[in-house]
């Protein structure tokens, strides 16, 4: 080992010192963006998965931080499949889901990319994060992403706890056809009585949308708040409106 390889240090402790500028959000933006480029130049994958936590944090101004994030977006891209193991991982323990989940979208076919947000609720629904906004933000972004498992997926977090990422679930079954969301919203209706928040915004849809109660008619009839009635053919209607 040369004196200056003995003087960097490890690759560890190169990485571990560069992690460190990179979640740095008060200090000199040049040595930040240096930092990001030796791990993106490192190019291992713990050196990907730290130039990452570059979104763990946001910077003042405000146009500086976004700059910065895009241009390490358009990095992370030009890795093509190498980023994918990082981006993953990071998914999997961050909060901060929008620009890896960007860069998972830019870089994936629609296929595989739906398969891998499948595998990553399906973590989160095994091992619930601390925080409720990764699985919201992840179902939040799937309004253009489709597959049969996923459907099933999604529909598990219908019977979350927390009712951002309930609702997320509904909203996500609401833009598929009838026929994929329809009952699986009415029983998340249905098993929703001590969550108001969680009913009123389904039966909003539910009204919005025309969609039928049927199968559930008895039940749903005697569970509308005021302002609500049920037509003949089974859809709500709001008691004022046409």
């Amino acid at each position: 080992m040369d004196l200056f390889s003995f003087l960097r240090g490890s690759p560890e402790r190169q990485i571990r010192r560069a992690r460190k500028k990179v979640k740095e959000p008060h200090g000199d933006p040049a040595v930040r963006i240096n930092a990001c480029r030796r791990l993106y130049e490192m190019g291992t994958p713990e050196a990907l998965l730290a130039l990452l936590d570059r979104y763990t944090i946001s910077t003042s101004p405000l146009i500086r931080d976004q700059d910065e994030k895009e241009e390490l977006l358009s990095w992370i891209v030009r890795l093509d499949r190498k980023a994918i193991p990082p981006l993953l991982t990071f998914l999997k323990r961050e909060r901060q889901v929008y620009w890896p989940l960007r860069a998972l979208q830019e870089i994936l076919p629609s296929e595989e990319l739906a398969a891998r947000i499948d595998e990553i609720l399906r973590f989160h629904w095994e091992y619930p994060p601390a925080s409720s906004e990764p699985k919201t933000q992840l179902i939040r972004s799937l309004e253009q992403i489709h597959s049969p498992r996923l459907l099933e997926t999604v529909r598990l977090f219908l019977e979350d706890e927390d009712d951002d990422v309930c609702l997320s679930a509904a909203d996500y079954l609401f833009g598929r056809p009838p026929e994929e969301g329809r009952e699986s919203v009415l029983k998340c209706y249905l098993d929703a009585e001590d969550r108001p928040r969680v009913r009123a915004q389904i039966l909003e849809r539910l009204a919005e949308l025309g969609w039928k109660v049927t199968g559930f008619r008895a039940k749903v009839e005697e569970s509308l708040p005021p302002g609500y009635t049920l037509s003949r053919g089974g859809t709500l209607r709001v008691l004022g409106t046409r």
